[in-house]
């Protein structure tokens, strides 16, 4: 008989706390909200961090079972108070709020208290100084796309895609928020600020350097 979800993902979670280096797990990603023990759950990956004892900073093993994918990230005490410290984006994102599954010392709380108070903070704010550098290299590199033919020529749209990119990334820099995942980067901008997401939304239906500038010149405040 074909194993349900729950019972392969059941057998996975016990085959983990049964190595004594583990001290505690927790499901995160979009898994965490679902209830596995459902037989009509559609899920294809499950994605779990596990923190151990000791090893490494961060170790990474994708293992498919039967027709679930786990995507497990071990993590040794030390990588995650580093993961913290540095506000690593991902980490604290998941750790901000997981489901545990396991605790072995009762340290949840804790960690997960760190993290909520790291991600509110928000990133490090980078100085004038690193500002005016981000600003200048990529106007240097808009630009630049005034040598390149544009009709036809996919060298023109690929880099108009590219320092859009760095442009709205740009925007998330300097105004010291968290940098969303590249396929989720572009409609984030509507939950930012609607004349930046269409003002970048022109940019990339046109391939206009003037609508590119446009959205540069917004972002960055500058008259040029």
């Amino acid at each position: 008989m074909k194993k349900s979800i729950y019972q392969i993902y059941n057998e996975e979670i016990k085959e983990i706390i049964n190595n004594e280096n583990t001290k505690a797990i927790y499901l995160v990603g979009s898994s965490k909200n679902l209830d596995l023990r459902d037989t009509n759950l559609n899920i294809s990956d499950i994605d779990i961090f596990v923190f151990v004892k000791n090893g490494d900073l961060q170790t990474r093993i994708v293992k498919k079972i039967e027709n679930i994918e786990f995507d497990i990230n071990y993590f040794s005490e030390k990588g995650v108070y580093k993961f913290i410290n540095k506000k690593e984006y991902f980490f604290l994102k998941e750790m901000k709020e997981p489901k545990v599954i396991y605790d072995k010392d009762k340290i949840s709380n804790e960690i997960i208290n760190l993290c909520k108070e790291k991600f509110i903070e928000g990133p490090d704010k980078i100085s004038e100084k690193e500002i005016k550098l981000l600003k200048a290299c990529i106007l240097a590199k808009v630009e630049d796309l005034k040598v390149i033919e544009k009709f036809n020529d996919f060298e023109y749209q690929f880099l108009t895609n590219l320092y859009l990119k760095d442009i709205i990334v740009g925007y998330f820099i300097i105004n010291n928020k968290w940098i969303p995942k590249d396929k989720k980067l572009f409609n984030s901008l509507k939950e930012e600020d609607i004349k930046i997401y269409n003002l970048c939304k022109k940019a990339i239906e046109t391939y206009e350097y003037e609508d590119l500038i446009n959205a540069y010149k917004y972002i960055f405040k500058e008259q040029l």
